[in-house]
């Protein structure tokens, strides 16, 4: 039995990152070329707000009859070369096409500096078998995720890179793709659409998985990777050397341009482009 598959893109803009684009059309040759596949279609779309985008591009998925909905942001650098990583699409397709039912497979990414934070998560509580219910989504932690393998299940996904089995949509009721505020005013937001798109799937009885062996860059100011552990005698190294160079108690580096309002902090840091700055006590 042959699928079709759509792919719909995001160029914010109107331009896409050349490595979204280098993926792209690799991608959409490898698919054109899979005798597993019937129809390679594709769209575009570049608006706001981005909840509307994708449900948007979900309705441009159904009206042709996709059997599979790819969806890339403009800002994505897929298949990340680490030790032993495997490319996004060729593992995701062949897992979904063996998967029994519909489902949602993505890739991990982390969130820009200063925190570069996980955009997968996981179901957790604080207590077991406790009457009063305290289950909530969790972010997996950059320690978690640099050890993680495989393709596993999760409880939330991020939507940058992500396959759709499209008899997704036939259990859901839309909009699939919302944010979420935390109160009337609507001026901050609780969760946004990737969040709730794959969480609310989830509820409706959809498996979501995490395709840990195909890390995508993330391209903010930095192409943001895979965390990487940090080590005890990283630490140690630091702590020596900020002992060599005299650094005090309350000096701290400053990173123009990173972080909130123009500057990032960085403890013991090691960074020769930074500027030296002592903080009144």
């Amino acid at each position: 039995m042959q699928v079709s598959v759509f792919f719909g893109r995001f160029p914010f803009g109107g331009v896409d990152h050349p490595d979204t684009t280098d993926w792209l059309l690799q991608t959409f040759l490898k698919a054109r070329a899979d005798p597993r596949i019937s129809h390679v279609l594709h769209s575009r779309l570049d608006d706001t707000p981005i909840t509307m985008s994708r449900n948007s591009m979900v309705q441009r998925a159904r009206q042709v009859k996709a059997d599979y909905l790819v969806m890339i942001d403009s800002d994505m650098s897929p298949d990340l070369p680490y030790p032993g990583s495997k490319p996004f699409w060729d593992t995701s397709l062949d897992f979904l096409l063996q998967h029994h039912g519909p489902a949602i497979i993505a890739a991990p990414y982390c969130g820009p500096p200063p925190l570069e934070n996980l955009y997968v998560f996981q179901w957790a509580n604080w207590q077991t078998d406790h009457p009063n219910k305290d289950r909530r989504l969790e972010q997996y932690t950059r320690e978690q995720a640099a050890t993680l393998g495989g393709i596993q299940r999760a409880g939330a996904v991020p939507t940058g890179l992500i396959l759709i089995d499209m008899r997704v949509f036939e259990r859901m009721e839309p909009p699939y793709f919302y944010y979420e505020y935390t109160d009337q005013t609507h001026s901050k937001k609780a969760s946004t659409e990737d969040v709730t798109f794959s969480r609310d799937a989830g509820l409706c009885g959809i498996p979501l998985y995490c395709n840990w062996d195909a890390w995508a860059g993330h391209w903010k100011k930095k192409r943001v990777g895979k965390p990487v552990l940090t080590t005890v005698d990283e630490v140690r190294k630091d702590f020596h050397a900020a002992f060599e160079r005299n650094f005090q108690s309350n000096e701290r580096l400053v990173i123009l341009g990173e972080g909130r309002n123009g500057e990032q902090e960085i403890a013991l840091g090691g960074n020769p482009l930074a500027d030296r700055v002592v903080e009144a006590q």
